[in-house]
């Protein structure tokens, strides 16, 4: 069989969700190619590459962008009289099952596709239906039967050689992505993943699976060989320690040192590190953590996101960071539902105390399904029937409780969070100021650029592509990624 991955972008960081799906294709001998909707051109590749079976990858945002896509494949399928199998996985369908049918696709991927994805391709070659695979959904099916995959060594590593051939330009970057484990156990009101621990819980099912140290070393040894050359590591993990106590990270910190020696970034929560596991990270060659700080007010980050992080111990958690020479960069909300403006500039004051390398601050965006977009709504800040394609962290508030002028002030705060954050203390006045004036495009320029640079040179150092045209080319990206609108209809 010949399978089509698409997606809507491709970034600095790989897709390692659609680079395993293909490369669990590769190893059972199916020929697989991968494009994005923003880059590549559809019909172009559809008459190339001839595909048996297209994977979409999709998020909620970008459902628009994939139903014109998908119109391409379709009229393409009608004018060559190909059949041509169509199937969405990824975050949206997960969670809209209902695309399906707005879409009219053969299937979709509830959760985990890894073991699906072989059996659906064993059911096309012996010209039965998908009725019954586990995680599949088809029109009138009966109830989805749900599985997760136990034995994370037992899958082949991530298939990056079709990440670089769908953009060539990216190997010039020095880092690489890998994951450690799947599932996480926090329940963050802003986020996914405690809806699907719901999704999928069941007797003898386990969410939170992690992969043998050993299996780990031995894929980053691989990608060294064959896609150098690797300046830079970054860990996908939602988190890359659950708790205090970690004979894992004991492990993994003794032979990463001593086997691979490449600085490397992970993200980890202000309340799980301590003492050992910042000397675990030092002594491993962790150069650089995501640790982020949500709400600069208490009471929002325990009541309203779940987060149960104490002001005491987010200084605490940062403090040991910087105790074991941790650069940090952080995340912030602006425009978390049943707040103030005032309690927008109150973050970025808080987030200023706490002296992180690198800052980040983006606008609630109400990703829907999610417990917190459920909240903004019975709050009525949030229209029930909003239009969730027209979503981004970087752009307006999509929350009615503020005025239009309350909403470009907070997107330059957005932009301009980092800069105020660093800016000597006799500056900050003026700053704080100057958000209050209406110059956007100037303010997101200035503001992406200068997290750009932190988080490549102090957060990243090392993966800056070699060549001017290669970092002009990156810089370019950058700026499509960050300040790139929401797909239209």
């Amino acid at each position: 069989m010949r399978v089509l991955f698409v997606v809507a972008d491709l970034y600095f960081g790989e897709p390692i969700g659609v680079m395993a799906l293909s490369a669990i294709c590769r190893r059972e001998g199916h020929a697989v190619r991968l494009i994005a909707l923003r880059s590549h051109d559809i019909p172009e590749t559809l008459d190339e590459f001839l595909p048996d079976f297209v994977a979409y990858s999709t998020m909620s945002p970008d459902e628009k962008r994939f139903a014109q896509g998908d119109g391409q494949v379709r009229a393409w399928a009608a004018r060559t009289g190909r059949r041509v199998v169509r199937v969405m996985g990824g975050p949206h369908p997960t969670f809209f099952p209902e695309v399906m049918a707005r879409l009219e696709l053969d299937a979709i991927c509830i959760g985990e596709g890894d073991l699906a994805i072989i059996r659906m391709l064993e059911a096309m070659e012996e010209k039965r239906d998908f009725v019954g695979i586990p995680n599949i959904m088809v029109p009138g099916s009966p109830e989805l039967i749900k599985e997760v995959v136990e034995d994370l060594d037992a899958l082949p590593f991530p298939d990056r050689a079709i990440f670089y051939q769908a953009a060539p330009e990216l190997q010039r970057s020095g880092m690489r992505s890998f994951m450690t484990q799947k599932g996480c156990p926090f329940k963050c009101t802003y986020c996914f993943n405690h809806t699907y621990n719901q999704m999928f819980k069941g007797v003898g099912r386990n969410l939170f699976r992690r992969r043998s140290v050993e299996n780990v070393l031995a894929e980053i040894k691989h990608a060294r060989e064959h896609f150098p050359d690797i300046r830079f590591i970054r860990f996908q993990d939602d988190s890359f320690a659950w708790r205090q106590d970690d004979p894992w990270l004991e492990e993994f910190a003794e032979r990463y040192s001593r086997e691979i020696g490449i600085p490397f970034y992970c993200l980890i929560r202000a309340d799980v590190i301590n003492d050992t596991i910042g000397r675990q990270l030092q002594k491993a060659g962790c150069w650089s953590v995501g640790m982020s700080l949500e709400a600069g007010n208490e009471q929002l980050r325990d009541v309203v996101l779940k987060r149960e992080m104490s002001d005491a111990k987010i200084r605490e958690g940062f403090g040991i960071a910087r105790k074991y020479g941790l650069r940090i960069t952080s995340n912030t909300m602006l425009g978390i539902p049943g707040t103030t403006l005032e309690e927008d500039f109150n973050s970025v004051r808080v987030a200023r105390s706490l002296r992180i390398t690198a800052n980040q601050f983006v606008i609630f965006a109400p990703y829907p399904r999610t417990e917190l977009t459920d909240y903004a709504q019975q709050l009525g800040v949030l229209d029930k029937e909003y239009d969730f394609s027209e979503l981004s962290p970087y752009g307006l508030t999509m929350l009615n409780s503020y005025t239009p002028r309350e909403k470009m002030i907070q997107r330059n705060l957005a932009f301009l969070g980092s800069i105020i954050c660093k800016a000597p203390e006799s500056l900050v006045p003026f700053l704080l100021r100057i958000v209050r004036i209406n110059i956007p495009n100037f303010y997101s320029f200035v503001g992406t650029f200068y997290i750009s640079y932190v988080l490549s040179s102090q957060i990243f150092p090392g993966i800056r592509p070699q060549g001017v045209m290669h970092l002009f080319r990156a810089v370019v990206r950058t700026f499509a990624f960050y300040l790139a609108k929401p797909s239209r209809s």
